[in-house]
C-alpha cells in the first residue's frame, strides 16, 4: 500500500458516515467536509450530535484514528529504508544481499549443529539413532549451500576490490578478511570430516543394533570400537577447530568493531557435545 492511501480512504470515510449522520440528524451540510478537510472536527461533530452516546463514538473515532496513524507511520518508516537502501550504488548493494546471504545460511546451519549437539547425547533406541541420521543428511547440502553463498560474496569483494579501495570501503575488506582466514577455513572443513565420521559410526550402529545391543557379538562390538574411535579423533580435533574459530571471531570483532553488523553474530560458543560410548 503506497503511502498516504490509507489515511486518504479513512478521511472520506468518515466524511461519508458525517453526511448520513447529517441527513438523519438534519445538521449542517458543512461537516462532512469539514470532516473530509480535517478529520478532528469529527471529535465536534459527535459531541455536537450523539449527546450521550457520544462516549462510545469518541473512543471508536480515537482507536480508529490512531490505529491509521499508526500503520501510517510504520509504512513511512519502512519507505524511508527501502528508499535509503535502494539509493546505494549497485556494486555496494549487491555485496549486502551476497553477506546477508551469507548470514542467513550461516544461522541456520549453525542452528541445525546445535540441534545436532543435543541429539548425539541421546541415542537410546534406534529411532534415536535415525533422528540423528536424518538430521546429518540435511546438514551436509546446508554446509555446501553456506560454503558456495561465501564464496560468491568473497569473489565479488576481491573482483571489485579497485572500487572498494576508492570507496574506501573498508568494511567489504573486513568481510573477506575474516571469511577468507585459516581459522574459519579450517573449521567448515573440520565440520566436513566431523559429519563423515559421526554418520559413518551412526549407520553401522544402525544397521547393527540388535548384534551391538542384544547379541553382543564381538566382531559387531570391535568394528563397532573402531568406527567409535576414528569418530572420538575427528571429534575432539573439530572441537579444538571450533574454539580457535570462536577466539578468533571474538577478536577480530573487538579489534574491528565496525564488521560487526556484518557477521552473523556468535554461535557455538559451548564445545560440541560428544556421542559418547555405550551412552545407548
Amino acid at each position: 500500500m503506497k503511502l498516504g492511501y490509507l489515511y486518504m480512504a479513512y478521511c472520506l470515510v468518515l466524511a461519508l458516515l458525517t453526511m448520513a449522520a447529517c441527513l438523519r440528524q438534519r445538521q449542517s451540510k458543512w461537516w462532512p467536509f469539514f470532516v473530509l478537510a480535517l478529520p478532528l472536527a469529527a471529535p465536534v461533530f459527535i459531541l455536537k450530535s450523539k449527546k450521550k452516546a457520544g462516549v462510545i463514538w469518541l473512543a471508536a473515532f480515537f482507536i480508529s484514528f490512531f490505529a491509521v496513524l499508526g500503520v501510517e507511520f510504520f509504512l513511512y518508516t519502512s519507505n524511508k529504508e527501502n528508499n535509503k537502501s535502494s539509493q546505494l550504488p549497485p556494486i555496494v548493494r549487491q555485496m549486502i544481499l551476497l553477506n546477508e546471504a551469507v548470514k542467513t545460511s550461516t544461522i541456520e546451519l549453525y542452528n541445525a549443529s546445535n540441534k545436532l549437539d543435543s541429539l548425539s547425547m541421546v541415542q537410546s533406541r534406534i529411532t534415536d539413532i535415525r533422528t540423528t541420521l536424518d538430521l546429518i543428511e540435511k546438514l551436509r547440502p546446508m554446509l555446501k549451500a553456506n560454503q558456495a553463498s561465501i564464496g560468491r560474496l568473497t569473489n565479488y569483494i576481491e573482483s571489485h576490490g579497485d572500487y572498494i579501495r576508492l570507496q574506501n570501503l573498508n568494511w567489504a575488506f573486513l568481510i573477506n578478511k575474516f571469511y577468507t582466514d585459516p581459522n574459519v577455513i579450517q573449521h567448515n572443513h573440520s565440520l566436513v570430516k566431523y559429519l563423515a565420521a559421526f554418520g559413518d559410526m551412526l549407520q553401522y550402529t544402525h544397521d547393527n543394533f540388535e548384534n551391538i545391543m542384544e547379541i553382543q557379538s564381538k566382531s559387531h562390538m570391535a568394528n563397532y570400537d573402531a568406527y567409535y574411535m576414528r569418530y572420538r579423533g575427528i571429534a575432539d580435533r573439530h572441537n579444538r577447530s571450533n574454539k580457535k574459530r570462536i577466539q578468533f571471531q571474538n577478536e577480530f570483532v573487538e579489534k574491528n568493531p565496525e564488521v560487526k553488523p556484518f557477521l552473523p553474530g556468535s554461535h557455538h560458543l559451548e564445545p560440541f557435545k560428544f556421542w559418547d560410548k555405550f551412552s545407548f
